[in-house]
């Protein structure tokens, strides 16, 4: 267990204190110097007046004037020249690693790799922890691809120590890292053929450094012409037959024994040559062992190799690596060693710099990472971010207040960083920012003990996500983040932040075809926040539940009602939002009234949507584009059923281009339903061509849900040699009405995929 002692707890304090004060130094400026000085100007009160009393008034009016203006320039210089440089723009992807030069004792595995990927379509590099995998491939991915343009690198190391990142999670990374967007993949093997795109003819060569499992990267195509793709990690599950790793073990005596040397000064080393073996013999043949106690000892030039053997010798094997981190944590200096401890005490694996500062308090933590690194005792990765080593575990804070207090500080750090980079979406910094930072923010959402007094700052990280994901179109992580926010609310007694989670899962659920349960998250929601009058989003909610649930169109009249008397008289995006859905209601009665042959009304109501429809896409800013694009998407549904099959398929073109724009797959995959089922109704259609409209329709579509069941009632009539697994789907699909109230829409679908 690290601890801090009390002596090096006093000097912390006292550092962190004249850190903190030496960064808001120029702050205080000429007022801030003389009211230091007060009381010595106040004795000096005599003397002054004898000064200035023999100059006349203009002569003092004259000083006294530039006064003000040389204060405030002086203390602007003094600010400029002890600002940081501010850090460098973020970019698209992570950077190639630096170029190794030299690997002692791994030139032949290094050649084997460089050999070996040239003869299959990917190749592995496999070893324990600290055995240096990743250097390997590094070094092999330099020799096979030298220009950076050809290089693509990605670290599959997530946020968390004790859970390895998911397939989805990885297939969505290494999409980022070939410059394609995730969004539109609803799981890993749907990356596949996006990768087989990107990289078919472009020579490069794809790293996947840090992999855990091989069930992470399974979807990868097995060979992709004129690529070469490197992988590298410690598996721990079996690797298929078709996979012959490099296996990369201890090192042998001899090149640790060099890779040593080359930490420590020849003299010592000639000096004692039996303890250099001996030490090399107690790392294990670990070459990160070997360089930490490397780095130690050339730190500590005064110590001769043989104490630290003496040392060494008296402790079992077990005890001699620990034995070895321990000598450089009790060299830190009290910044860097309070830093370890509250690194080894949090519940996810890496921050970046600047949240390692907020854990500290104080401006800046460079010169504590720098000391860390140094020791070997953290890594920086994936650019500006530090990582505990692996092999320091065991430590943690001792003081849980402490922890605590560290812990409140990076909460508002990151919710401070979720609030700016959620206002310049979709700016490429800010999508950047949260590519890097998501699944981070979704751990500290997910803690299991949340922390008093952070619930605020949980709900604008939880804003930020939801932001995020909504843009990305990856509905499960919304879902995720909202149930964290909720669990974290609920344990911290906040029913306003637990009523909007709640609301929250409610509308991603109907988003995911779910009524059945985003009804319960609503009732929860309703239950927190009482009446709600002047809640419009749980009035909006109300409204779309029941539509969901039946054929109640006079309750979901009032509801909208209700949503628009408690938006503010300036939301004009609210207000088109609620024209929005009005339309959908007056579609949906028309259904209704077709089906029971009052024609005539019918039409009324669908030329009333369609008007409805028109005035919410002429208010100006009045949506984002997915709710315009949803809008079109009604407007062509009102334009078919008034049988202006032209204006329907011009509206349904500008509808799906809209939802593309917005990486809406969902929305896009409606579209082709919608284009199917118009075809259909055509009397000289071409069977294939609406089949292939529909299967490109089918796997983008929610699991569940009106639009899902259609698509596969229409492939069961297309498809007859398949027509039994889409009859199973399709009900699947209507499985969240099993039990509940139904819309008869529902019902004669059920009955039509039943007589398939």
């Amino acid at each position: 267990m690290t601890f801090l002692s009390p002596r090096d707890r006093v000097r912390f304090r006292v550092s962190r204190l004249y850190r903190r004060a030496g960064a808001h130094l120029p702050e205080l400026g000429l007022g801030g110097l003389i009211t230091a000085g007060g009381t010595f100007l106040l004795l000096q009160e005599e003397l002054i007046k004898q000064l200035v009393g023999g100059f006349p008034t203009w002569l003092l009016a004259v000083l006294a004037l530039p006064l003000p203006v040389a204060a405030g320039w002086l203390t602007h210089f003094v600010r400029r020249s002890r600002q940081a440089p501010p850090p460098p723009p973020l970019s698209g992807r992570l950077p190639f690693p630096e170029r190794i030069d030299e690997l002692i004792g791994r030139q032949d595995k290094l050649q084997q790799v460089i050999d070996r990927a040239g003869e299959h379509g990917v190749v592995v590099v496999q070893g324990q922890v600290g055995m240096g995998t990743s250097a390997v491939a590094i070094a092999a991915a330099w020799h096979l691809a030298g220009d950076t343009n050809k290089q693509r690198y990605a670290d599959l190391r997530g946020p968390d120590r004790d859970h390895p990142e998911t397939p989805l999670s990885v297939a969505q990374r290494v999409l980022r890292t070939l410059g394609q967007r995730p969004g539109a993949i609803q799981e890993a093997e749907d990356a596949t053929p996006q990768v087989i795109n990107v990289l078919t003819g472009s020579e490069c060569v794809l790293l996947l450094d840090n992999v855990s499992t091989w069930s992470q990267i399974a979807w990868l195509p097995p060979r992709v012409p004129d690529v070469r793709i490197v992988v590298a990690g410690s598996f721990t599950d079996g690797l298929p037959q078709h996979i012959e790793p490099i296996e990369l073990g201890k090192l042998a005596l001899v090149d640790g024994q060099a890779l040593l040397a080359r930490h420590v000064d020849d003299e010592r080393v000639k000096r004692d040559p039996k303890a250099l073996e001996l030490l090399v013999d107690s790392c294990l043949g670990s070459p990160s062992e070997i360089v930490r106690i490397g780095r130690w000892l050339g730190r500590n030039p005064n110590v001769a190799l043989q104490d630290l053997v003496d040392d060494l010798g008296r402790l079992s094997i077990d005890e001699k690596l620990e034995f070895v981190l321990n000598l450089s944590v009790n060299q830190l200096r009290p910044t860097a060693k309070q830093l370890l401890v509250l690194l080894t005490g949090l519940p996810i694996a890496e921050v970046d710099h600047q949240a390692a500062a907020a854990l500290l308090g104080l401006p800046s933590a460079e010169d504590a990472i720098k000391e860390l690194a140094e020791l070997g005792l953290v890594e920086n990765v994936r650019m500006t971010r530090v990582r505990v080593h692996s092999a320091f575990r065991s430590g943690g804070a001792d003081d849980s207040q402490q922890l605590d207090a560290a812990w409140r500080r990076l909460v508002e750090y990151f919710a401070d960083q979720a609030d700016a980079y959620a206002d310049r979406l979709p700016a490429e910094d800010a999508r950047t920012w949260f590519a890097i930072e998501d699944r981070v923010l979704l751990q500290v959402l997910t803690r299991d003990s949340p922390v008093r007094k952070t619930i605020r700052a949980l709900g604008r990280i939880a804003d930020g996500l939801e932001t995020w994901f909504r843009l990305e179109q990856r509905h499960e992580d919304r879902l995720r983040a909202a149930r964290a926010l909720a669990t974290a609310a609920a344990r911290l007694h906040d029913e306003q932040v637990q009523a909007t989670a709640e609301l929250r899962q409610c509308a991603i659920l109907l988003t995911l075809g779910n009524p059945r349960a985003a009804h319960e998250h609503f009732n929860q929601a309703a239950a927190l926040r009482g009446k709600g009058d002047s809640w419009p989003e749980l009035h909006l909610e109300h409204a779309a539940i029941l539509l969901a649930d039946g054929d109640e169109f006079t309750a979901v009249e009032s509801a909208l009602v209700h949503y628009g008397q408690a938006l503010a008289g300036g939301d004009v995006a609210g207000h088109a939002l609620r024209l929005i859905n009005v339309a959908a209601l007056l579609i949906r009665k028309g259904q209704t009234l077709d089906h029971d042959g009052r024609h005539k009304e019918a039409g009324r109501l669908y030329t009333d949507a369609r008007a409805v429809l028109l005035v919410s896409l002429e208010a100006p800013r009045a949506a984002d584009p997915s709710a315009k694009a949803h809008a079109m998407e009604l407007l062509a549904l009102a334009y078919y059923y008034l049988g202006m099959t032209r204006e329907a398929s011009t509206q349904l073109e500008h509808a799906e281009r809209l939802y593309a724009t917005t990486d809406d797959e969902f929305g896009r995959a409606r579209c082709l339903v919608q284009r199917a089922g118009a075809q259909l109704e055509k009397p000289d259609h071409v069977p294939e061509e609406v089949a292939k409209l529909l299967e490109e329709a089918e796997p983008r579509l929610p699991p569940t849900g009106v639009s899902t069941a259609l698509a596969h009632l229409h492939l069961g009539r297309l498809r007859h040699e398949h027509v039994e697994r889409h009859r199973e789907a399709g009900l699947e699909a209507l499985s969240p009405w099993d039990g509940i109230a139904e819309p008869r829409q529902i019902t004669e679908l059920r009955a039509c995929l039943r007589a398939l």
